[in-house]
């Protein structure tokens, strides 16, 4: 708006903070290297706004309001040239408020062009942290203006009047009018709200397919085929998904879970609910599976607000090897698939976390595993070539197995000591105690197994009032939409279970749990197999907590069936706590906590490398420091392993 006095043309002056810039506010100053304490305007700027006398000298006085959220303070700042720029000093702004704003935040000078001090000067910060969209609408007007983090917008210009609404004038301020501000009623609440509204349309398929955040999905299922074979195969997608909701939902197998936090939380309140994971340090340099593990349990008591409603505790550690093999307990043989002693040192020590949690709180309602509750074992078996066994999986070692079978590992050697009988032991343990345990897994899979185990559930009955031809038929085309791979005549990626679900389910709904079978005896060692077929054989759900995440996949014990639904609802509102990120709260802290990060890995490894090299120096054997040279070396172009004077 054009200013009253003297008919001056207005100037707005916009800078993006800097970390310098943050000297001035008191909340910023110990955590800031600079020892500035003023706000930097380059000479240019320094130029419109001060007349040629103040300009000329060193420096003025100016009156400035200044305006964040609902502060407001009004001090005489000074207004000095330091060096080549001009900086706004003065007073320090104190309150813990102003520790919001952050470099790449604005902050809005509004004055008069030539100012000679006689006229205030109305200073507004925007932070992207409290006027996020405040803050972007001003990066947009301003994206080709800013340059070196500077702008100045003159009053008879466009974009001028835009800014004006949010850096009012001094007699503005002075009238009481305050900067524009998002309406709260965009405000997201901290909970879900509960108020009931009205029903949206439920969109099509074809509707949904298309969707950004789905789309993307496919388009990275799908990225390496051609344009005219994406289109092809988001069609696919459009029929298998649509075809199978209609299925499901005549045959009564998707399910509603109603969402109502207060209703739930009502529910549970009293009973304890635990949860479980693990992490690996990364120790692959010496030995053949030394194994640096740490598994954490969380319990946590709804509507317990007593100290003793949350509890933390360390499980399962285990910093050895996991292998044994001979008196001294280190596994001196050498197995060609690393991987799969890995995979079944982490899959054997999260179980053993859940067995002991079981084993200290017997009064858990839920155990929550992040991960697979079953998991196939064929792979970590002995390697087999000509009906020979080439190269034996190794057993655990007695210290171990007092780990990962507590209160049931003494005494077991042999077959009951390898993996395979080890990890049974502990899913049996998990069925025999009085809590419902399963499994969450929230990253997208790569296969379409449970897919598959609902097209084999289906009965012919169901199936044959549904379709166009004979069961059997409609079956084996699915299975070739689903996955072409077997198919010369079709082409396209396979339908992940994820990826599929995703498409099939609403906010809010699940798929009636199906059993899979994760330990299929085909794939299984002749010497295995009556061991393998013992596996219990879970039971797998889809739910789909919201519209913008994947579907979260659930595992539990077919005895734990008839807590489906309670479960399946639990779980939902453990995710939808998490904002637009669909995954437990409770798993989500647990995975924090006992995750081992590389700055922990890192010293690890150099100190167990130090101490190697060490002990070989230590020996004087020439040969066996060489060799443990080239074992800690990455490459052969290490500048240990360079030629020198002697070598």
């Amino acid at each position: 708006m054009p200013n009253a006095q003297n008919n001056l043309e207005e100037i707005i002056v916009v800078r993006s903070l800097a970390d310098s810039d943050l000297g001035i506010f008191a909340a910023h100053r110990q955590y800031i290297a600079s020892k500035q304490r003023a706000v930097n305007i380059n000479a240019p700027t320094a130029k419109l706004i001060l007349s040629p006398q103040l300009f000329g000298g060193e420096g003025a006085l100016l009156d400035c309001i200044t305006v964040f959220g609902d502060i407001t303070v009004r001090k005489m700042r000074s207004f000095k040239k330091v060096h080549k720029n001009w900086r706004l000093g003065g007073e320090k702004l104190d309150g813990s408020e102003f520790s919001k704003l952050d470099s790449k935040d604005f902050i809005l000078m509004r004055t008069i062009a030539g100012n000679d001090g006689s006229h205030p000067v109305a200073i507004t910060f925007v932070g992207k942290k409290t006027d996020q969209i405040i803050h972007a609408g001003i990066a947009a007007i301003l994206e080709k203006r800013l340059d070196k983090s500077m702008a100045v917008v003159m009053e008879q210009e466009e974009d001028f009047s835009a800014l004006s609404r949010y850096c009012p004038s001094v007699s503005e301020l002075e009238a009481g009018i305050r900067p524009d501000t998002v309406s709260s009623a965009t405000a997201f609440p901290p909970m879900p709200s509960e108020e009931k509204i009205e029903e949206k349309k439920l969109r099509s398929m074809k509707e949904k397919i298309h969707q950004p955040h789905i789309l993307e999905r496919m388009l990275q299922v799908a990225g390496d085929l051609s344009a005219p074979a994406q289109h092809r195969f988001l069609q696919t997608v459009e029929y298998v998904a649509s075809a199978l909701r209609e299925i499901l939902l005549e045959t009564g197998r998707i399910v509603n879970i109603p969402k109502g936090h207060t209703k739930l939380w009502k529910s549970v309140a009293g009973k304890p609910i635990g949860f479980v994971d693990g992490g690996l340090a990364n120790l692959s340099m010496l030995g053949s599976a030394p194994i640096a593990a740490r598994v954490g349990g969380y319990t946590v008591v709804p509507g317990d607000h007593s100290s003793e409603r949350e509890k933390f505790t360390v499980l399962k550690c285990l910093i050895d090897e996991l292998y044994a093999s001979g008196d001294e307990g280190v596994f001196l043989d050498c197995f060609p698939d690393l991987g799969a002693l890995r995979d079944a040192a982490r899959i054997s020590i999260e179980a053993a976390g859940a067995v002991h949690l079981l084993r200290e709180q017997p009064g858990l309602t839920w155990v929550m595993l992040h991960g697979s509750l079953v998991s196939p074992v064929s792979r970590y078996t002995d390697v087999i070539q000509n009906e020979v066994v080439k190269h034996r999986f190794p057993n655990f070692s007695d210290k171990a197995l007092e780990v990962l079978l507590p209160g049931d590992g003494n005494g077991r050697c042999g077959n009951d000591a390898n993996f395979i009988c080890t990890y049974l032991r502990q899913l049996e343990l998990m069925m025999e105690s009085g809590a419902v345990v399963c499994g969450v897994v929230e990253r997208p899979s790569a296969t379409s197994t449970v897919c598959y185990s609902i097209l084999e559930s289906l009965a012919d009955c169901e199936l044959e009032p549904l379709v166009d031809t004979t069961p059997a038929d409609w079956r084996r085309t699915f299975r070739k939409l689903i996955d072409p791979s077997d198919d010369e005549e079709m082409e396209g990626q396979r339908i992940t279970d994820s990826l599929l679900f995703r498409c099939v389910l609403e906010p809010g709904e699940a798929i009636l749990p199906v059993l899979v079978e994760r330990n299929l005896l085909r794939k299984a060692p002749d010497a295995w197999k009556t061991v393998i077929a013992r596996y219990p054989k879970p039971m797998v759900s889809y739910l789909q907590p919201t519209e913008w995440c994947a579907p979260v996949r659930i595992e539990f014990f077919e005895k734990d069936l008839p807590h489906f639904r309670s479960t399946a609802e639990l779980i939902m509102h453990c995710c939808l706590l998490l904002p637009r990120y669909a995954f437990p709260v409770g798993l989500d802290i647990v995975d924090k906590y006992a995750k081992i990060p590389n700055w922990m890995s890192r010293p690890l490894n150099t100190r167990m490398a130090v101490n190697t090299l060490k002990l070989a120096l230590d020996s004087g054997d020439e040969k066996l420091f060489d060799s443990v040279r080239h074992m800690l070396c990455g490459s052969g172009r290490e500048w240990l392993l360079r030629p020198g004077i002697y070598r």
